[in-house]
């Protein structure tokens, strides 16, 4: 259905082993759960596109007697291309997957880093929530151009994309690479939705720090 607006995004660092989120130093955050709102050096915070494609597995028609008889529908593995006003330093290089020196200095690892997403639009009126989660993705970054400053600003935004692959833990959405969420279904549980799309996450006590009912 139609939606209006980015409420919000939230990312985690998984364990590649157990699929578990990350948390602390070995996290992007010290719950393991990072929502891109505003945080140290990067006080604009935040996406202003997520474009999604493959949402749906490919159909490969069956033919026989100069008739399609028959159709298989592939897995799909989505994609999220992801324009940022702003995201933090040190956590889009992890997000990446680049490695520091302990010097200021990052490089691109040889390996891939598994990024849980969770991102979040409204309905047409707000009355309720729509979200995308996808799930084990590995993220790329775009193209990157730098322009002067004349009499105006001239920003550069970051792109990056997240790379679904099938889940970590054997079970989560039901082996799927993503799942969408409504807050518009009287069985929707937020609690339940955080505890799935990333697991072993606690919500730090207080209600402050993920902003996910904001």
């Amino acid at each position: 259905m139609a939606t209006q607006g980015i409420v919000g995004a939230w990312f985690a660092k998984a364990d590649p082993l157990t699929g578990k989120v990350l948390t602390a130093t070995d996290g992007l955050d010290t719950s393991g759960v990072y929502f891109a709102d505003g945080h140290t050096n990067a006080t604009a915070e935040g996406l202003t596109q997520v474009q999604f494609a493959s949402l749906s597995g490919t159909v490969t028609p069956g033919f026989a007697n100069n008739k399609q008889k028959r159709a298989s529908k592939g897995v799909a593995y989505p994609t999220a291309q992801v324009t940022f006003l702003d995201l933090e330093f040190g956590v889009q290089q992890q997000i990446l997957g680049m490695e520091s020196d302990s010097k200021g200095g990052y490089t691109e690892s040889d390996t891939t880093h598994p990024i849980y997403a969770l991102f979040k639009s409204q309905s047409l009126d707000k009355s309720f929530d729509i979200y995308y989660a996808l799930t084990n993705t590995h993220v790329t970054a775009g193209n990157k151009t730098w322009g002067t400053n004349n009499q105006n600003e001239v920003d550069s935004n970051d792109e990056m994309t997240f790379n679904s692959k099938s889940p970590l833990i054997k079970d989560m959405f039901n082996g799927k690479s993503f799942k969408v969420y409504t807050s518009s279904d009287p069985k929707f549980d937020e609690a339940a939705m955080m505890a799935e799309v990333f697991p072993g996450y606690t919500a730090p006590t207080g209600g402050s720090g993920s902003g996910v009912g904001n």
